[in-house]
């Protein structure tokens, strides 16, 4: 994750998403003040229209009245320029001499060239049929003597012929022609402009008129900056939500991000393989993980807060000083190989203990690991024995090569013998016990060679039925001969596995055999066949051979499938150690329960087929049997 202030959020999204906002308020706000000073505009147009057609009018009716006076032309705009709302009224020739004006001192002077009105668009702005001809206006704001102000002006045509035509053609007038004396319009225009005008001459006049604006822009400039001011609060209240959004979403996306790391990291500590106790600043124990929990015999919801001496018991007593001082912060990392002593039992463990620092200068608590060595132990004792076994059975190679040839010499002189001697007689007997000696030798001498060259297993799917068919079709005499009742249980469906025929049948064959000689003359022998899953997870067919005979001790147990180790009076010791490599050999698993007076079980563990246990099979002492 980035370091900085804003680490968890999108910085870039932000900045784009104020600007977006930025260029939309101020669009619509650069709309609406526009709006505003068109609407300003409108409405002194509106009053402007109206002032030039009032003007036209007067104008209209002074050429064309009964009497002429000029004076009185000036007099009305002097009066209509008085008006509050009107700053100046002027009427101007196409020369921009000054023919009538608000201010009678300007009157004949020239119009400023900065306020002569541009006509660009035509408009009409006065009724066809009230007087002057509709013309072009304009209007707009200027500055004059320092004051804004909205000047309008129209323009119009006025032609001496056609006002005197238009006068005398409305209704009555031809009548009184004769009767009421025609206004000569030639020589008023003429008086108007100062100079002579001819009757078919058009004449271009302007009507000027100036509002004062002063109050109308002041407020539009209230209207205006209470605008801006509602587009800036509108961008930071927006910018501040967009801001504050974004940081709603990434603090749910930092959350999310950190559940699911708890969520992660819880899983992890549930299923390290290593028990885990992690303890606060204090001392005080926080989590136990279930693995932890199985080693120690304890749950996590009962130990939580209690001290870690209260609920681990280690062995030496300096281990448990030295974990003690990591817990207090006077050491940071303690390793170490202990006891950890549980309800009497002492397991062997790998035990790690540091501390946990959420900053460079802090201290949070410590974290102690415990690993169960008890496997470990067991893969070493497992090696040894490999050894031990190896070096054995190349012992017994050599013997068994140089004890061999003298056998056979022997057995051929004793069965001579035997053929020299009368029948029945003691010297006959002896012989007999003599062959019979060197064959028993014979028979050891063969294990011992078995022992030594183990044979690589040909495995081949096969059904575990069969394989049980074969082996008690084999000991069914002898169980018959000891009184014992064979029982036999086999699930359905059970899976073919992967297995040598012949070396699994011998196995068979000598743990039957075993059960039968254990319970003497009577008894019951079960056989159970099921599918079972293995820790790995990896399934297998499990083979149990149970007997009611008179059990094995924990030493007898202990000992049980070492070379040469037996109980019986002409036994080899061999027989369980063969089947335990036999076994090994083709991917599977012996182990064995017992006690005294409550029988035996042997359970044969064979890997199904096309499992992962069907591969080459282990190398011998890989697998120790199992014994309980």
């Amino acid at each position: 994750m980035r370091s900085g202030r804003f680490s968890y959020l999108p910085l870039a999204s932000i900045v784009v998403g104020i600007l977006v906002l930025a260029v939309a308020v101020g669009t619509v706000s650069f709309r609406d003040i526009r709006r505003g000073r068109q609407q300003v505009a409108d409405v002194l147009e509106r009053q402007g229209v109206a002032v030039a057609r009032f003007l036209f009018a007067d104008l209209h009716a002074s050429l064309l009245g009964p009497g002429w006076q000029r004076g009185r032309l000036e007099l009305f705009f002097e009066q209509a320029g008085s008006r509050r709302e009107v700053t100046y009224l002027a009427l101007i020739d196409s020369s921009g001499r000054i023919l009538a004006h608000s201010d009678r001192e300007l009157v004949g002077t020239e119009w400023p060239a900065e306020l002569m009105p541009e006509f660009a668009a035509p408009a009409e702005f006065g009724r066809p049929d009230a007087g002057p001809h509709g013309g072009q206006t304009v209007g707009g704001f200027v500055s004059s003597h320092g004051q804004r102000v909205y000047q309008f002006a129209a323009a119009l045509e006025l032609v001496p012929r056609e006002l005197e035509e238009r006068h005398l053609a409305r209704p009555g007038r031809a009548f009184m022609r004769h009767m009421v004396e025609t206004p000569n319009v030639e020589e008023r225009m003429a008086d108007l402009l100062g100079r002579a005008v001819a009757p078919d001459e058009s004449v271009p006049l302007t009507v000027i008129v100036a509002f004062d604006a002063s109050e109308i822009e002041a407020a539009f400039l209230v209207s205006r900056n209470h605008t801006l001011l509602m587009a800036v609060l509108l961008l930071v209240v927006g910018g501040t939500a967009i801001y504050f959004l974004f940081v709603l979403a990434g603090s749910r996306s930092a959350h999310t991000a950190l559940r699911n790391m708890q969520s992660y990291t819880k899983n992890v500590i549930e299923s390290m393989a290593s028990g885990l106790v992690s303890l606060d600043a204090d001392g005080r124990v926080v989590t136990v993980n279930p693995r932890a929990g199985e080693l120690l015999g304890v749950r996590d919801s009962d130990v939580t807060g209690s001290r870690l001496s209260d609920i681990v018991a280690l062995a030496p007593r300096g281990v448990s000083d030295a974990v003690e001082k990591v817990a207090r912060g006077e050491s940071d990392v303690f390793e170490a190989e202990a006891e950890l002593v549980v309800a009497g039992e002492r397991l062997p463990v790998s035990l790690s203990a540091s501390s946990l620092r959420d900053e460079p200068e802090g201290r949070s608590g410590t974290v102690v690991l415990f690993r169960d060595l008890r496997e470990v132990r067991e893969l070493q004792e497992e090696v040894e024995r490999a050894r031990h076994l190896a070096a054995i059975g190349r012992l017994a190679a050599g013997v068994a090569h140089e004890v061999r040839n003298p056998l056979s010499s022997l057995k051929g002189f004793a069965q001579f013998l035997r053929g020299r001697f009368s029948p029945g007689s003691d010297e006959e007997r002896y012989a007999d016990i003599m062959i019979e000696e060197v064959e028993r030798l014979d028979r050891v001498v063969q294990e011992l060679l078995d022992f030594a060259r183990p044979v690589q297993p040909e495995r081949k799917p096969i059904a575990p039925g069969a394989l049980l068919n074969e082996a008690l079709a084999l000991v069914s005499e002898d169980a018959g001969f000891h009184n014992v009742t064979i029982v036999r249980n086999e699930a359905p469906g059970l899976p073919s596995v992967l297995v040598d025929q012949f070396q699994i049948r011998q196995a068979l064959l000598n743990v039957l055999l075993n059960a039968i000689e254990a319970m003497g003359d009577g008894g019951s022998l079960t056989i159970e066949t099921v599918l079972s899953q293995e820790t790995g997870g990896e399934p297998m067919v499990t083979v149990s051979v149970r007997d009611t005979g008179p059990g094995m001790s924990t030493e007898e147990l202990d000992r049980l499938f070492e070379p040469f180790y037996t109980t019986k009076q002409k036994g080899t010791g061999l027989g369980l150690t063969i089947v335990s490599r036999l076994i090994e050999q083709n991917g599977g698993r012996i182990s064995v329960e017992s006690r005294p007076g409550h029988g035996s079980t042997f359970s044969l563990r064979l890997p199904v087929a096309g499992g992962s246990g069907a591969g080459p099979g282990k190398a011998l002492g890989t697998e120790p049997p199992e014994v309980t």
